[in-house]
């Protein structure tokens, strides 16, 4: 009986486990639809004249829970301020917020966060830029990006970064936009399979 018992609470933990993972799926599914949808939609498209008539839409590596990994964050106080070169062939500048450890493939790799600079406000947006294996291959020459927002990172040592949920910058797509470089410290020596391909 009692084993009988054990098998029907493993068989529970195990669909409920399985529960979860698909609907994390899926709301990485939704937030990859709706991106999709946002460059054809003609409100809110980025694109400009005939580059909608040109678009061929946006494709995505298949969702991958491996690729959502819990990171350590270490903030730096009065960061630097950098200089990011653009495909434009002008410059932007960020100040370094913070930096980022995570296990991936046995391996530490790290990622240095960023905040706009000049500071506005009430500007809550974090900006993570990055290279990796895949760039100019299978995913956009030019890099990727990641968002994240002052209340991801407040009051805790660690973050939640979900690779799947990176993007193209408009730049990918667009003649018309000026888009920051990822610096070099922000390349990563593994294939982030995931999110946003080209």
């Amino acid at each position: 009986m009692k084993k009988i018992i054990s098998i029907a609470i493993a068989s529970i933990i195990l669909a409920s486990c399985s529960t979860a993972k698909i609907a994390k799926e899926q709301s990485i599914q939704v937030y990859q639809a709706e991106l999709a949808q946002a460059y054809l939609n003609p409100k809110t498209t980025p694109l400009k004249g005939e580059e909608v008539t040109n678009f061929k839409g946006i494709t995505f590596f298949p969702v991958d829970q491996k690729y959502k990994v819990q990171a350590q964050f270490t903030a730096v106080d009065d960061g630097k301020v950098i200089p990011f070169p653009t495909s434009a062939q002008k410059i932007k500048h960020y100040k370094v917020f913070g930096t980022i450890a995570f296990e991936l493939d046995g391996e530490t790799h790290r990622l240095t966060i960023y905040q706009s600079y000049p500071l506005t406000a009430n500007d809550t947006h974090l900006f993570l830029p990055f290279m990796d294996e895949t760039s100019g291959v299978t995913s956009y020459g030019g890099g990727r990006y990641l968002d994240l927002s002052l209340n991801d990172v407040a009051h805790t040592s660690t973050v939640t970064i979900d690779f799947n949920k990176t993007y193209n910058p408009y730049c990918a797509y667009s003649k018309y936009y000026s888009c920051p470089i990822p610096p070099s410290d922000n390349t990563l020596d593994v294939e982030i399979n995931a999110g946003v391909s080209y």
